[in-house]
């Protein structure tokens, strides 16, 4: 039987004040009940997660900052429902929290297909894996960056994550092309608003979010006329809005 959250909660509070012989072998006593909290509470599983941030040359890895109450919203938005659609500026972790979203995902569910498309190739690339030796994509810095007795025996390949339970994640181009004949589990459009052929994005993916797929859509604004727009607004940009 698991241990409910709250005693888990206090056990792992202990960890700092004990020897460190007490220390690891109540570690090594919760590790278990550690990984089957983390497969269904994401929340849980962000504590153990590192970011990157180039633009600190003190300190460029960084624990998850769960403390930031609009983080662990932004995560239960992303996990509660199957369309979702952010308008965002930088520097908010917006990205780096759907880049652990899609990682926990496919690390704790199997058989998980999930796409992550930009404009550009080389964007995407980045956000899921680069080639090997030298930068990470981000999803490859977290799984990179996990505790070591957390850490699973990933494939990586230039913009691919491929699992042993069978999920993946996997970076596309623009393009409705791209993304008309994948049957995924999570799409993940990233600067929606500067994607080409918008429209066609979405009519190919809108099926497959009725169906039970989930649908991310993120975007620093680019202008009303365009289909993120209409998406945020829920209309097109001009138009009234209808009373419920």
């Amino acid at each position: 039987m698991s241990l409910p959250k709250e005693q888990l909660e206090k056990l792992l509070a202990k960890l700092p004040a004990l020897d460190p012989r007490d220390r690891e072998r109540l570690f090594q006593g919760l590790v278990g009940e550690i990984l089957t909290r983390c497969e269904t509470d994401g929340l849980f599983w962000l504590r153990f997660v590192s970011t990157r941030d180039e633009a600190d040359p003190v300190q460029t890895v960084k624990k998850f900052p769960l403390h930031l109450e609009y983080i662990r919203r932004l995560w239960q938005d992303l996990d509660e429902h199957r369309r979702v659609v952010i308008a965002k500026s930088r520097q908010l972790l917006v990205s780096w929290t759907t880049c652990a979203y899609v990682t926990w995902s496919a690390r704790f569910k199997p058989n998980q297909a999930i796409y992550w498309q930009t404009k550009a190739w080389p964007d995407a690339v980045k956000m899921v894996c680069m080639p090997s030796g030298g930068f990470s994509g981000r999803c490859q810095f977290i799984e990179d960056h996990l505790p070591e007795w957390m850490r699973l025996p990933y494939k990586p390949s230039e913009g691919r994550i491929q699992y042993p339970n069978g999920s993946l994640i996997q970076a596309l181009s623009g393009g409705a092309d791209q993304v008309r004949s994948a049957t995924g589990s999570i799409f993940v459009e990233d600067e929606f608003a500067h994607q080409e052929d918008q429209d066609g994005v979405y009519t190919a993916v809108a099926p497959l979010i009725q169906k039970g797929a989930k649908g991310i859509f993120i975007s620093s604004p680019n202008g009303s006329s365009n289909m993120f727009a209409t998406l945020y607004h829920g209309r097109p940009v001009g138009e009234e809005q209808v009373p419920v």
